[in-house]
């Protein structure tokens, strides 16, 4: 049995590739686990995907860079929560979501093309055309600055959605249930006035 094997629910598991990708591309982070000096660290990151890859940043100097440079045991999860579920029971009360826990392995590139394009997806994915127009890293801060490129080995991704199960006894009990759906939207874009205040909206985020 792989480690990344749904054992529970297993109608509510998939294994496709293209399908965690679109995920990952919809999620805002992901949480990156590893163990460091016998203790085990998650971190939640911003992420990268160019063809079938994730890729990660962070400051050359960092504990996270550091360890991760070239690291055969790392995980990576998401999860996109869309509702609390109430039962009429508090046993079968749930949530609705898809997640998803990935295995695989890091190594830092250095290549300067992959490493635009895993930055062009990290910011176009929230606003597209942002990328383009923002100033891009200097040198210097290239060289302050750490991607890694996360392989996958293996991984499943997990969904549950609809209303509650009840148990057959509990189906008349006089208690409401259903569920109240959780949405995630990006708000009105705030201006810095001290540095944007006669600048437009940029039409990407109109």
């Amino acid at each position: 049995m792989k480690k990344s094997e749904v054992r529970r629910h297993k109608e509510r598991s998939s294994y496709d590739l293209n399908e965690l990708i679109t995920f990952l591309n919809k999620s805002h982070y992901v949480t990156v686990s590893f163990e460091q000096d016998d203790t085990i660290f998650s971190i939640p990151m911003l992420h990268a995907i160019h063809e079938e890859k994730i890729y990660l940043h962070a400051a050359v100097g960092s504990r996270f860079s550091k360890s991760l440079m070239n690291c055969s045991k790392v995980t990576l999860s998401s999860t996109e929560v869309t509702g609390i579920v109430l039962s009429k029971s508090l046993f079968n009360s749930s949530m609705n979501y898809t997640s998803a826990v990935i295995f695989g392995s890091t190594k830092r590139i250095t290549n300067e093309e992959v490493m635009n394009s895993a930055f062009e997806n990290m910011i176009d994915r929230f606003f597209e055309g942002r990328y383009a127009d923002a100033k891009k890293p200097t040198e210097s801060e290239w060289k302050q600055t750490a991607v890694l490129e996360f392989t996958i080995d293996e991984f499943s991704m997990k969904k549950r959605s609809g209303p509650p199960i009840e148990a057959e006894e509990d189906v008349d009990l006089p208690i409401w249930s259903g569920v109240v759906p959780i949405n995630s939207s990006f708000g009105k874009p705030e201006k810095d006035m001290t540095t944007s205040k006669n600048l437009d909206l940029p039409e990407y985020l109109g």
